[in-house]
């Protein structure tokens, strides 16, 4: 980038001071985005890997002092991405040094390999030695902490601590710049810039990309290869003279070729790329290392098919623009401009060009040779991302692409048409861009799948308890005083960090883990709250929740009625052996919970084993066991709490009866008396505010998920018959308090040999909680195994 491309945003502002005492602090607007990116995209898609052969005489030793060195001077790589408990939003928390481990062994040196931004580390290392003289270095870097500008500081600062340099202590660092940054912001900057983005992009084309190969997926892989090409010398040599000759730089003229040749292929005037730009726009940030980088959308009108020369002009103008107006972050332009959105694509742009000038400055030590490590992605944030470098063999042109779009030889073909009409442009930049023929013709372009439309519902109001949530939400995370069934998220002033907010707080009330695609696909209220039901209504995979280490034979129990395993909490840490339990996953039969469970089962442990269960749990153990032991032959030993066969004859409960008994099951569980039985839905709302059980926004939506699970088992256990006579060794603990028809609750009419019974104080949920209950248990589950 020239010297000129570089000017500093208008308006004064105060500089950016350094307070030492700050281990937590907001994040940057950059970091923001990356935050949000990793959260959508395919994860380790936002790592910046490199890999470097290191020939001589490496001191190993001090090659690791020194990348702890450079970390321990730059905080934001010990630092790590949180989310607020509070409506604080995303924080960046500088972890100690001790606790930062830097050198990962069991990390095989690939770029992809997803970081955990909440606990990091956020950059690792690994050296790996090929021969005395000869070793590889690996490292990788989340996005979030690290750019392209950072690259330069890291590797001299790097290379001169291995030297034993001593190195300054850096004047400021970068969680200064998060809060110089908000500030800066919060003054006003934002808006102003914001405005000159939304009157800059009005009306810009929904698709700028290149004739595909296959139509576009609803919902992208991020699955990419990457062609690399030399850029001929004499074109290289020619970029640079015409750039020293229009006041502009390497970058400009090709990004303006670029829109060119995508306006010629595409057939279309009208041209947005997007493009990487460096927000390091003070002089006290050239030495920090972080994540400046902000998107910019380049726009581009060729309707009038001016020359390459005006055309140049016009792109060197344009980027000047985007430097004095960068501060925006990308996500809030996407916001101003509010284009139309689809899981399909990325919004406003679907290609990229980046410049990343010189990477062979490095600084290394004379007696050290060290080379970049040719390394290809397999993943593809956009359609295409061009990016071009100098390193010591000359100029690369890179492409990364969708696979799921173009094929390598169409993109080989397009980068050689590319190539071409850069040489024609070079030496002939007055010629009217129409007149300069490419070198093979251009397929149709494949146009976009449509999404798929709910009907519009009828009613205004929301309906569904769902809807009604919703609404509550919505109302008071986009400030508006009212919210219908058939508005949009986004047009209500929504964004995507308020979407992550809003569906975070979906998954607290709810249960379900909505993929962030959701936030385009249903924006509006109607259709997120049918995606919510939908989520709620189908089953998931049944999985293992482990609630207590030890030694001997695994323990597996099953969730009551009321589909939750905090009951067991208390006695599985008290076993001494591996417990894990299994929570209701919405599945409608006992047939299909025990086949579910026991593949979960079957997956993690061999016999010797047990399974069990309090209540239902025991009735649902007894018929995994009972299935297992008709396909396999194997018994496995089942320990029941206070469980009765089932009356298929029983009358079906009525509304009240699964409302009162609801409120009896969740009180118990919560240790709450929820006073007088209640007989409906809303006096059940109403006595769980009473008692504290739920915060007062959206209570419906959660009582009536929990309500939900109570009644589909309750009607799954009342439909259930147990078959056959089961051989294997059952044990039952039964409550002592409650009444008896029978001694083994029934249990004795479908096994072949004796229900051995043990009785502990307490009714049917006291039982739970007996200080008994751990140790009887642990006996029993020892004779059972011991014994077969």
């Amino acid at each position: 980038m020239s010297a000129r491309a570089a000017r500093l945003p208008g308006g004064r502002t105060a500089g950016i001071t350094h307070d030492a005492s700050v281990v937590e602090a907001t994040v940057s607007e950059q970091q923001r985005a990356m935050w949000f990116l990793e959260r959508t995209g395919r994860p380790g898609t936002y790592n910046i890997g490199s890999t470097v052969r290191i020939r001589g005489d490496l001191d190993v030793p001090a090659m690791k002092r020194a990348l702890t060195q450079v970390v321990d001077r730059h905080r934001v790589l010990r630092s790590v991405l949180t989310e607020g408990e509070d409506e604080s939003g995303v924080r960046q928390r500088v972890r100690p040094l001790h606790e930062t481990e830097l050198f990962d062994e069991t990390w095989d040196g690939k770029a992809e390999t997803p970081f955990d931004l909440s606990t990091g580390p956020l950059v690792r290392a690994r050296i790996d030695r090929q021969a005395p003289d000869d070793h590889l270095f690996f490292l990788c870097f989340h996005h979030a902490v690290y750019d392209g500008g950072s690259a330069p500081v890291f590797w001299r600062e790097l290379w001169r601590a291995y030297r034993g340099e001593r190195l300054d202590e850096p004047a400021i660092q970068y969680t200064d710049y998060a809060i110089w940054q908000q500030r800066r912001l919060a003054g006003g900057v934002l808006d102003r810039q914001a405005r000159w983005w939304a009157d800059t992009l009005s009306g810009c084309p929904v698709l700028t990309t290149l004739p595909a190969d296959r139509p576009r997926p609803a919902h992208p892989s991020n699955a990419g290869q990457e062609l690399r090409l030399r850029m001929p010398e004499t074109v290289r040599r020619g970029v640079d003279a015409l750039a020293e000759a229009e006041g502009a730089s390497f970058y400009m003229v090709v990004l303006a070729a670029l829109q060119a040749f995508v306006s010629r292929v595409a057939r279309q005037d009208d041209v947005v790329i997007g493009s990487p730009l460096s927000g390091r726009v003070r002089p006290e940030l050239r030495e920090v290392i972080g994540c400046f980088v902000n998107t910019a959308a380049t726009r581009a009108d060729l309707s009038d098919d001016p020359s390459f020369r005006a055309h140049l002009g016009r792109t060197r103008d344009h980027v000047l623009d985007l430097f004095d107006h960068l501060e925006v972050p990308f996500d809030r332009v996407v916001e101003t401009v509010n284009p139309p959105r689809s899981p399909s694509w990325s919004p406003l742009f679907q290609m990229l060009y980046v410049h990343q000038g010189d990477i062979t400055e490095r600084d290394t030590p004379s007696d050290l040779r060290v080379t970049e490590v040719d390394e290809r992605t397999d993943s593809a944030k956009f359609d295409w991302l061009v990016t071009t470098w100098q390193d010591a063999d000359g100029m690369v042109l890179s492409i990364e692409y969708a696979t799921e779009l173009f094929d390598g030889a169409t993109v080989r073909r397009l980068a050689d048409e590319f190539l071409g009409l850069l040489a024609a442009v070079l030496d002939d930049p007055d010629r009217a861009l129409g007149d300069h023929p490419l070198t093979a013709p251009a397929p149709a372009a494949v146009s976009a799948p449509a999404a798929p439309e709910d009907p519009a519902p009828a009613a205004e109001e929301p309906v569904t308890p769902t809807e009604q949530y919703l609404a509550e939400l919505w109302q008071q995370l986009l400030d508006v005083p009212r919210v219908h069934r058939n508005d949009d998220f986004f047009h209500l002033g929504g964004h995507s960090f308020l979407g992550i907010r809003l569906l975070n707080r979906v998954r607290l009330q709810y249960g379900v883990d909505l993929p962030t695609s959701v936030l385009f696909e249903a924006r509006t209220l109607y259709r997120l709250g049918r995606a919510i039901d939908r989520e709620l209504t189908t089953p998931a995979k049944a999985e293992l929740l482990p609630m207590a280490e030890g030694t001997g034979p695994a323990f597996f129990l099953v969730h009551p009625v009321g589909g939750g395993v905090g009951c067991y909490a208390g006695p599985a840490r008290a076993l001494g052996c591996p417990v894990y339990a299994l929570e209701a996953v919405g599945l409608d039969t006992v047939e299909e919970m025990a086949e579910a469970y026991l593949a979960a089962v079957e997956t993690a442990a061999q016999p010797p084993l047990a399974i069990g269960g309090w209540s239902m749990g025991g009735v649902v153990a007894f018929e995994m066991a009972r299935r297992l032991e008709a396909r396999t032959g194997t018994a496995l030993p089942v320990l029941m709490i206070d469980s009765h066969v089932p009356d298929p004859g029983a009358e079906p409960p009525t509304e009240a009866d699964l409302v009162s008994w609801f409120a009896e099951d969740w009180g118990a569980a919560v240790g709450t008396e929820l006073g007088p039985a209640p007989t409906t839905r809303e006096q059940l709302w109403q006595r769980a505010r009473e008692h504290g059980l739920l915060e007062p926004l959206g209570d419906a939506g959660l009582v009536e998920r929990l309500l939900d699970r109570f009644e589909i088992n309750l009607h799954a256990i009342r439909r259930f018959t147990v078959t056959g006579r089961y051989p294997g060794r059952v044990c039952l603990i039964q409550a002592a308090d409650e009444p008896r028809d029978r001694d083994d609750h029934g249990w004795g009419d479908v096994t072949t040999r004796p229900v051995r019974t043990l009785a502990l104080p307490g009714d049917h949920y006291g039982v739970m909680t007996a200080p008994e209950l751990a140790p009887t248990l642990a006996r029993l589950l020892q004779e059972a195994i011991d014994h077969g």
